[in-house]
């Protein structure tokens, strides 16, 4: 929404900076305001703070930390590049390029200014060429989310809740100047209820877009692809949607790749959301296990690809798949299962008979699979698949562990055009005066497929280049 000269907004308050969400992205930013000196005044639509982050499992990517090199592993911010444009196919180089050289000094601040501690060991997921990968001790958002909060609170900050942004207003020169706000409410139902009254907030210097992405808008995802339908289960909160996204397209923001929504490979159906199977999938079936199509009792995918290619394959099998590890594995992989079995999303086997009739998975075909597999392990060359054999692995034997896996609607790469400075960019190229972004409300640094494990280290990285750099708007 537009303002205008004729009928300007009538503000009620004003500070110096608007932050909009309250995740890694925004909370960074407003860290950074606070840092800078200038006011800040952060709005959440729900009743509590951390969004997509605080669910999350807050594992980062990193490079040269201090685990990788007492592992052993060589790596650099070039060759981290290297892997998400190789997953990425379109990313931005430059906006992809700040995130890999700073993720190193990203984790640093972490450790050294929030005091959060990661588990001494590093991890490969898929599209990585290395481990590279952190975990904090406790596998939780809010090991990251809850010390960034106390530190804005040592500031005087507190974010405001139940705010819904719905619009955004411009001056006569077409500067962001403000954010049009509403109770977020609901009624017995959970739908917001509508007519609330409104607020208008005044930004002297500028707002931040820190939203999320739009995976739970199925009406606004359908529009942009139509077979994520209210059929395909989501891994994010039901409050990550598109509307601030909107506001900023209405006053004239650029978008990019917003029909590419990328699934999550991790996930099961026989659980709702992100679900407890998804650490199962990720640490331990992936990395130790192998996948195999029911019907054939055969692999059909290399196990550590990048996200689309193994969930592009997963849906041509028009069925899920079913994720094997064994007792190693989960040893190895250092993620404990026991929500797991106690929710029966993950089943555990005496022997392959079972777990085939389980499935109703042809039996010989996958005893032959295990088979072959666990030579590739012997040999650590996988012939079929390529899928790299890690030094650490060992031949499947029972007891084995199994579960469902079918792709849920996880990540939006499309969002707001930005430029290095975090600038939303205008349609017709220029950067819109006052409004910056970071987060999954962006798109370019990751193309239309993101790596695994980068999200929260662009988060981070943007975050604090928008904060920066709002605080420095000359008014």
């Amino acid at each position: 929404m537009l303002n205008s000269l004729a009928n300007p907004p009538n503000f009620t308050e004003t500070t110096d900076v608007i932050v909009i969400g309250t995740g890694f992205a925004g909370l960074m930013a407003a860290i950074k305001l606070a840092q800078s000196g200038v006011s800040v005044k952060i709005l959440d639509k729900r009743s509590s703070c951390g969004g997509n982050s605080i669910i999350s499992d807050g594992v980062l990517v990193a490079t040269g930390s201090s685990i990788q090199k007492k592992s052993g592993i060589n790596d650099s911010a070039e060759c981290l590049l290297e892997d998400m444009l190789i997953a990425g196919h379109s990313n931005q180089v430059e906006l992809a390029s700040i995130v890999a050289e700073q993720a190193s000094d990203i984790c640093e601040w972490l450790e050294k200014d929030l005091q959060v501690a990661f588990r001494q060991r590093v991890d490969q997921f898929g599209g990585h060429k290395v481990a590279r990968s952190l975990t904090p001790i406790k596998a939780l958002g809010t090991t990251i989310i809850h010390p960034m909060l106390e530190h804005l609170k040592s500031f005087g900050i507190i974010p405001q809740v139940r705010s819904q942004v719905i619009a955004l207003s411009q001056d006569e020169t077409g500067r962001i100047n403000g954010v049009k706000v509403i109770p977020f409410k609901k009624n017995k139902h959970d739908k917001p209820i509508d007519n609330q009254p409104a607020q208008w907030i005044k930004a002297r210097k500028a707002v931040i877009l820190a939203t999320g992405g739009f995976s739970a808008d199925i009406d606004f995802r359908q529009q942009l692809d139509p077979r994520l339908d209210s059929t395909i289960s989501c891994t994010n909160i039901k409050y990550t949607t598109a509307e601030c996204m909107q506001a900023a397209i209405a006053v004239g923001a650029d978008t990019v790749d917003m029909e590419h929504i990328q699934l999550a490979p991790f996930t099961s159906p026989d659980e709702k959301g992100y679900g407890v199977s998804a650490q199962f999938s990720s640490y331990t079936v992936f990395p130790y296990g192998l996948l195999i199509n029911p019907v054939t009792g055969k692999r059909f995918v290399n196990e550590m690809a990048d996200r689309k290619s193994r969930v592009d394959a997963m849906l041509a099998l028009a069925q899920p798949c079913i994720g094997i590890a064994d007792d190693v594995g989960i040893g190895l992989s250092g993620q404990p299962i026991d929500k797991c079995l106690k929710r029966k999303v993950v089943n555990k086997f005496s022997n392959l008979q079972e777990l085939a009739a389980a499935y109703d998975i042809p039996e010989r075909s996958l005893q032959r699979s295990i088979e072959r597999y666990n030579t590739f392990i012997r040999i650590k060359q996988d012939k079929d698949f390529q899928k790299p054999i890690l030094a650490s692995a060992l031949p499947l034997n029972p007891p084995y562990y199994a579960v469902r896996l079918w792709p849920k609607a996880h990540y939006t790469m499309g969002g707001l055009r930005i430029n290095s400075r975090a600038q939303v960019m205008h349609e017709s190229g220029h950067a819109i005066r006052g409004l910056y972004a970071a987060g999954e409300v962006t798109s370019g640094v990751h193309g239309i497929s993101r790596l695994s494990t980068t999200a929260i280290t662009e988060c981070l990285v943007f975050g604090r280049i928008a904060g920066q750099q709002a605080a420095m708007e000359i008014v």
